[in-house]
């Protein structure tokens, strides 16, 4: 008898522990001005049927089924209020446009995507005048079932990238009103790939730690450190890679290994060796400025979601620079291979 008391107070004191610690609701916040007048994007956005080209959830199935539902008020009215689409990855999912005041600059929508979040969460767009420019705000704000709690931290960096790709992508749509703006903002790009082999590969590498430095200006420094040592008769012979062992988004943490393949025709003081990527990898083609990189993982682990598959987080994520700043100056051209392990 004592020890079941002392079970059910143990279990008590837990759940009390559980339900204080984690809190269960997740919340992020996205912005960015355009050179755009504010009753234009604010009319653009008045109509659902816009909403479909820059929605990031809509990225994830090749065919799609989408189509739109209106207000059951008797009256068939011109625009429609909810946003529906079907696919093999995403299932059924809903995007309502909720009722605003007349004149408003407030887009306050409940979307319901079980793919991606287990309740429904508010995806809100908030617009505001800056001078002649227009101030675009994005929030995401949702809760999580009671025995999902403990995985708040994560829903909320899945939930900040996706309010930061709709933002890119949004930014990038409504840039066709101003030309100058239309230079200054792309849509990332992402080819899927599927799952693959990784080629082995000769190289020199280095080690690298990034905690509080940009990561492409900690990159930028360590390839051009290892050309240097590799010296003109030692030209690359591939692109520069970098093998991933740890990457924390959270506390901007990422550990692991920069690397430039050789054919070690002359030597050096550098001593190359074989990487050999055993296993199989997720991969996506990404174009777009390293800025933005994090946002293809986020991509890619979605997808791999998606598709029930498991991250082997004891093998290192790989990124091949395959466009990099040797080729072109326009960091919107840049291509990388993104490649995830699986087990």
């Amino acid at each position: 008898m004592l020890v079941i008391l002392f079970l059910f107070t143990l279990a008590i004191l837990l759940l009390c522990f559980y339900s204080s610690f984690f809190k269960g609701r997740f919340f992020c916040r996205q912005s960015a001005i355009l050179d755009v007048p504010i009753e234009v994007i604010s009319e653009d956005l008045s109509n659902l049927t816009n909403w479909k080209s820059w929605l990031p959830w809509l990225l994830y199935d090749k065919d799609l089924d989408v189509f739109y539902e209106y207000h059951s008020s008797g009256v068939r009215t011109v625009l429609p209020s909810c946003l529906v689409w079907r696919g093999h990855l995403t299932k059924e999912s809903h995007l309502s446009l909720q009722p605003a005041r007349s004149g408003t600059h407030y887009f306050h929508s409940i979307l319901e995507a079980p793919a991606f979040f287990p309740n429904d969460v508010h995806f809100n767009i908030d617009l505001s005048k800056q001078n002649e420019h227009t101030l675009i705000t994005i929030q995401i704000t949702g809760d999580l079932p009671f025995f999902k709690r403990w995985m708040g931290k994560d829903y909320k960096v899945r939930a900040s990238k996706d309010a930061e790709l709709a933002l890119l992508e949004l930014l990038a749509y409504l840039a066709k009103y101003n030309p100058t703006s239309a230079r200054e903002h792309s849509t990332p790009s992402f080819e899927w790939l599927g799952q693959n082999k990784l080629q082995n590969l000769d190289a020199v590498t280095r080690p690298f730690v990034v905690s509080d430095q940009p990561m492409s200006q900690k990159m930028h420094q360590g390839f051009h450190d290892l050309i240097i040592e590799l010296g003109p008769e030692n030209p690359p012979a591939g692109p520069c890679f970098a093998l991933y062992k740890k990457a924390d988004i959270v506390h901007h943490y990422f550990s692991g290994r920069l690397g430039v393949p050789v054919q070690n025709v002359i030597p050096c003081v550098l001593c190359p060796e074989r990487i050999v990527l055993r296993g199989k990898y997720l991969q996506l083609r990404y174009i777009g400025s390293y800025q933005n990189l994090s946002l293809a993982w986020h991509v890619l682990h979605n997808y791999r979601r998606l598709n029930k598959l498991k991250h082997h987080k004891r093998a290192y994520g790989v990124e091949i620079f395959e466009v990099g700043t040797g080729q072109t100056d326009n960091a919107k051209d840049y291509v990388t291979l993104v490649s995830l392990p699986i087990k």
